[in-house]
């Protein structure tokens, strides 16, 4: 193998990405010199190494499976065919990279071969068509999607955290009477104050129309809850001018917590949409508790 390796290191070398080679231990038996460009290390310090070197803590047990699924029965695939993956860099930090690999059988042993480029661009691309389709193009602010990823994840993790859910009053006749850019403007003031009181962990969506939900993580005691829904009760029915035109709307508040109200996204959104409800029928800014 070793004599095989010399014989193909200048050509793995003229190859512009970083190429791999694992033995049937996990061991790394050869890189090429642009492992260094992309991971840090030089080829040497690699040698002998075990595979999981180069992988993320949180994914070496699937990669250790997939990886002997692969050796076993994988036909090559190449890097648009797979999503992209992380690699552990020398110093740590986890650099986004598309894999091409295949099996190679030398002398007897089968090994595997991996061909990997830097993705950086790419997963930057990625995290901006995100971030579009989670944002709610008219206010800027989260959108529905944005909510129940936040949500999904609070949930696996047991929470706790808190959600207002908000309606606004007296927002129709702006659309009415000024027309539809002036009722787009007034959500988006709501939104830039909704913004403003939430915490960086905290998150401000707007479910459509005149409909908003805070996310409040961590947050469960009612007595806060009920202060942060006046702060925003408050800051919501301060007045505006748009132009010429000055004005104010006004805002029903339901809340829910997790546990106590409910364990899904679906639950807690119905437990806070019913006690805004119950707040509007009162005519009272919120209502907590059930």
């Amino acid at each position: 193998m070793k004599d095989t390796l010399l014989a193909l290191s200048d050509l793995l070398n003229m190859l512009p990405d970083a190429v791999v080679i694992v033995d049937g231990k996990g061991r790394i038996t050869f890189a090429n010199t642009h492992i260094e460009g992309l991971l840090g290390y030089s080829p040497e310090e690699l040698e002998k190494q075990p595979l999981d070197r180069l992988i993320p803590k949180n994914y070496r047990a699937d990669h250790k499976t997939h990886l002997a699924r692969f050796r076993e029965h994988g036909q090559p695939m190449a890097m648009g065919d797979r999503p992209l993956i992380y690699g552990l860099d020398k110093s740590g930090d986890e650099i986004p990279i598309s894999v091409s690999i295949a099996n190679l059988d030398l002398d007897g042993e089968r090994y595997s071969i991996a061909i990997m480029h830097d993705s950086g661009e790419v997963q930057s691309e990625i995290t901006q068509v995100t971030s579009k389709a989670e944002t709610d193009l008219l206010t800027g602010i989260g959108n529905r999607l944005r909510l129940s990823q936040v949500l999904q994840t609070a949930i696996e993790r047991s929470g706790p955290f808190s959600l207002l859910f908000l309606d606004l009053e007296r927002f129709k006749p702006f659309n009415d009477n000024y027309g539809h850019e002036v009722g787009d403007k007034v959500l988006q003031i709501v939104a830039r104050r909704l913004q403003a009181l939430v915490r960086s962990e905290d998150l401000a969506v707007r479910l459509g129309g005149d409909e908003f939900v805070l996310f409040l993580d961590g947050l469960i005691d009612t007595e806060i809850l009920e202060q942060r829904a006046a702060a925003v009760a408050d800051s919501v029915a301060r007045r505006f001018h748009i132009g010429d035109l000055s004005g104010a709307v006004g805002v029903n508040i339901g809340g829910a917590t997790f546990p106590r109200d409910g364990r899904t996204e679906h639950d807690l959104l119905k437990t806070a949409d019913r006690n805004m409800y119950q707040a509007k029928q009162a005519g009272i800014p919120y209502k907590i508790r059930k």
